[in-house]
């Protein structure tokens, strides 16, 4: 079996090779399903990420959820502690170029209240791999996984082209497996033991 580096390269380049088109049509698709999804219509709180580097886009989410006056919280990497905490965002211009250039909360905003744990959250994630399974490769850091470590009453949700999409991933005993991955094609959903 390859590594999960090797898999995360390889799937990379993949996704890398995506037009710009197939991009934003995928992920308009995408968007569709998960605003039409029980998770994403009764939560009252969603954790979404900015998409970078051809990520799925979320800026349809971004705005239904203001729309429907959810509270939406975005993430910022402390690079100090090697962590990612969440913060409210009422407005695009709240993001900054942060980490890896990816946008988050700006640190001098005062408007930005820290995420508290809650029943009717949905934690929306990007990715690089999936399987279907449930488990997922991110970029290497596990900023997600030790976030959600001790947070399992929040619902998570992926977002994925269905390139991103493989039979199995190499898994160590702290990957967090995903309720649901969403993708232009399907919805996978998977049962919690």
């Amino acid at each position: 079996m390859e590594t999960k580096a090797e898999i995360r390269k390889r799937i990379l380049e993949v996704r890398k090779g995506l037009t710009d088109r197939e991009v934003r049509s995928k992920s308009e698709a995408i968007v569709q399903k998960v605003i039409k999804t029980p998770e994403y219509r009764e939560a009252g709180n969603v954790l979404l990420y900015a998409d970078y580097c051809r990520e799925v886009m979320t800026r349809g989410i971004f705005e239904d959820a203001l729309l429907h006056r959810k509270k939406i919280y975005f993430p910022r990497v402390d690079k100090a502690r090697n962590t990612m905490l969440f913060f409210q965002v009422i407005s695009v211009r709240q993001l900054v170029r942060g980490y890896m250039d990816i946008l988050e909360p700006r640190e001098d905003n005062h408007m930005c209240y820290e995420f508290q744990p809650k029943e009717d959250t949905l934690a929306i994630l990007p990715g690089v791999v999936f399987d279907t399974a449930g488990y997922r490769i991110g970029y290497g850091k596990g900023f997600y996984d030790r976030f959600l470590a001790d947070k399992r009453q929040i619902s998570t949700m992926a977002l994925a082209y269905s390139c991103q999409i493989i039979d199995e991933i190499p898994r160590d005993a702290h990957d967090i497996k995903m309720d649901k991955v969403v993708t232009e094609e399907i919805i996978y959903s998977f049962l919690r033991i």
